[in-house]
């Protein structure tokens, strides 16, 4: 079902993904779109529950990370202007080890960032 964006946007919303038993999301006509979520078919894949769990791995990292250690990602993520989360930037660095990226981002905003170890 398909609803025009100002009514949506009437009420302040702006959702996308799943949203109270709804899928929701913009098409590429940017109609809002929205559909009752649906269960898969067939059970993940083994090689899935291996992404899902290597992912899991990433996130318990990042949680068990100091504050000040994200505090700086964020902050460093913000200074280069890039739009992304310093979350999303040090899982890019961490899961593929681009060191050339990370001096990069360290050039570019005088920080002091580093990946101790390569975590997967």
């Amino acid at each position: 079902m398909q609803i025009q964006p100002n009514l949506v946007s009437l009420f302040g919303l702006n959702i996308q993904g799943d949203f109270g038993g709804m899928t929701c999301y913009r098409s590429a006509r940017h109609r809002f779109t929205w559909f009752a979520s649906t269960t898969p078919k067939v059970p993940a894949s083994i090689v899935q529950t291996m992404q899902r769990a290597k992912w899991s791995a990433m996130a318990h990292v990042w949680r068990s990370m100091p504050l000040t250690d994200r505090a700086a990602w964020t902050a460093a993520a913000a200074a280069a202007h890039i739009r992304i989360s310093g979350y999303n930037l040090w899982m890019h660095c961490a899961t593929t080890g681009d060191e050339d990226i990370l001096a990069t981002i360290n050039r570019q905003t005088g920080s002091d960032l580093t990946l101790q170890t390569r975590t997967i």
